[in-house]
């Protein structure tokens, strides 16, 4: 029974004896300074000498100076054969200290160990937010006095929070330019963001005819009140006269009633409107606003100061007469 043991531990360490072994060799990490809530991978070789064929089994170990919450590490896949590769990654959040860390990547065969390092930097990134486009701004053609609405995005970064005081939305350019061009609000304003994200309703309008004047209530039976005083003459005569004289008296009434019939849509006048552009009318054609934002402590989104700034645009035509 003593024999199998040793044959067991013989057959263990014989590869080691006769040469046979790997290597493990790490990439530096790319990128190698990565800002809280980033990933970052390095690429691991592994190379058999003297003819190895055992299986290699992974890990990764993260140690650093600084005390605090480290990133995560893993390697993908967890075990091979060499010569193979595999990918560390390095996983952070928002919650991870800001520190340089180093990563050991060690490969277990069956008689012997090896290990790589390189090193990570997680930066000290301040909270910061971003502003995006969540609903373009619908109807996206409208004539001039009419206008749109959309969504803004507020996205906050690394935990940003803008406290009491909000963060301010505005359309800080237009084109193109014009004498009478729309004019853009927003509603909530200011919004409130708590480390999620929050939204605003962009408002665009534009400046068209107004119409005026009070629409007069119809009166279409003073024709028939009119005629009242004619049909009593016309009723008396008939009394007083003949025969014939009462024919040409009921002529007459009949006469009368018709006429006042004809005279009922004139004396029912429906009034009328007015038309006016007391601002003015804003022009044909088709507006991009720049949106951007900042907070009561002057901090701007993060996005609005290079060529990723977010525009919504709309189109004005000609009103109808």
């Amino acid at each position: 029974m003593l024999a199998l043991p040793l044959l067991v531990a013989f057959l263990t360490v014989l590869p080691s004896a006769l040469g046979q072994d790997f290597t493990v060799e790490a990439a530096p990490f790319n990128p190698f300074a990565v800002a809280p809530g980033s990933d970052s991978a390095s690429n691991i070789t592994l190379t058999a000498l003297n003819g190895f064929n055992g299986t290699v089994d992974l890990t990764c170990q993260v140690t650093s100076q600084t005390t605090g919450t480290p990133p995560a590490c893993t390697i993908s896949p967890a075990s091979v054969k060499p010569p193979a590769g595999a990918t560390a990654t390095i996983t952070s959040t928002g919650l991870t200290t800001p520190a340089l860390y180093t990563i050991t990547m060690t490969g277990t065969g069956p008689s012997t160990t090896h290990s790589a390092q390189q090193n990570i930097t997680v930066l000290a990134v301040s909270p910061q937010f971003t502003i995006t486009v969540g609903t373009s701004v619908a109807p996206s053609s409208v004539p001039a006095g009419s206008g749109g609405e959309g969504v803004i995005n507020i996205n906050p970064i690394n935990g940003y929070s803008s406290g009491p005081g909000g963060v301010t939305l505005s359309c800080s350019s237009i084109i193109p330019l014009v004498t009478i061009p729309p004019i853009c609000s927003f509603n909530p304003q200011p919004v409130i963001v708590n480390g999620t994200a929050a939204t605003s309703t962009i408002t665009i309008n534009t400046f068209g005819p107004v119409t005026t004047g009070a629409m007069r209530q119809a009166r279409p039976f003073y024709a028939l009140w009119m005629s009242l005083p004619m049909l009593a003459l016309v009723g008396l005569g008939a009394a007083a006269g003949g025969k014939r004289s009462r024919r040409v008296w009921g002529l007459l009434a009949l006469f009368i009633v018709s006429g006042s019939i004809l005279l009922m849509p004139a004396c029912g006048n429906s009034g009328g409107t007015s038309v006016t552009t007391p601002n003015g009318v804003t022009p044909a054609n088709t507006y991009t606003f720049t949106v951007t934002g900042v907070d009561a402590n002057g901090n701007i989104a993060s996005n609005t100061t290079n060529t990723t700034n977010p525009t919504v645009s709309l189109t004005v035509t000609t009103p109808k007469n």
